[in-house]
């Protein structure tokens, strides 16, 4: 005669899985080998809890790449004193010493001045492959004086290896914040809208492209608006490591 005890779980140190098993393996040992369908002994197979879990694996996040700004700020009373006006994009003029221009990008990826030069339009940055570069322009009025607008950022090698073609991009905020008036804060939410040209790295080295700009300054005759005083160029060397 087979004696069977149930016994807790708790006292056994076994699951109540494994226990269902053992149970059955023990009941149909005791069938007599004519009723073993296979004519073999029953094997059972144990599976503790764990491993009858589902496995789970997470997805990754989706890798976004930063936008590593740059920001042009121009001292249009430097310009305009050294090379005076011109008609515009037809007669832009060089400049040969880079003056007026002050480049400037975050201080994380600040690392130093091109070729060791006291040049501040000449920088070097630091970049990840496939960041955005994403160039701004303004002067030291803020436009509200005189005013730059960036139209063009081209390489000057036919084979770039640093940057993707650079493009123009309008961004419109139809919430940005403004100083209220008479009092400043808290702002007032108004619809702005953002221009930058941008591109995306491909490579980290160094490049030499020249940027576009135009100045446009008060009408005298009508202070209400800014007329265009003449457009210039200038060549950088960016240097992303």
């Amino acid at each position: 005669m087979l004696h069977i005890w149930l016994l807790p779980p708790e006292m056994t140190g076994i699951s109540l899985s494994d226990m269902y098993h053992l149970y059955i393996y023990v009941f149909l040992w005791r069938i007599p080998k004519s009723q073993n369908r296979v004519g073999k002994p029953f094997k059972p197979h144990f599976m503790s809890n764990a491993a009858q879990a589902p496995s789970r694996s997470k997805k990754s996040q989706k890798s976004v790449a930063n936008t590593v700004n740059l920001i042009m700020v121009v001292d249009t009373d430097v310009i305009k004193k050294t090379y005076g006006p011109n008609s515009g994009q037809n007669s832009a003029c060089g400049l040969n010493h880079h003056e007026g221009i002050n480049l400037l990008c975050p201080k994380a990826n600040y690392v130093g001045q091109a070729g060791g030069v006291s040049d501040p339009a000449n920088i070097i940055f630091s970049a990840n492959l496939q960041d955005y570069v994403s160039f701004w322009a303004t002067t030291i009025s803020n436009n509200s004086d005189d005013a730059v607008i960036m139209y063009n950022v081209l390489p000057n090698s036919n084979n770039p290896n640093v940057f993707n073609p650079f493009q123009s991009n309008e961004e419109t905020m139809s919430g940005a914040a403004v100083p209220s008036q008479p009092n400043p804060f808290p702002a007032t939410l108004t619809s702005q809208t953002f221009y930058s040209y941008e591109s995306k790295i491909k490579s980290k080295g160094t490049e030499a492209f020249t940027i576009y700009f135009a100045i446009y300054e008060v009408d005298p005759n009508n202070p209400e608006n800014q007329i265009l005083y003449g457009c210039y160029y200038w060549d950088p060397t960016i240097q992303v490591k």
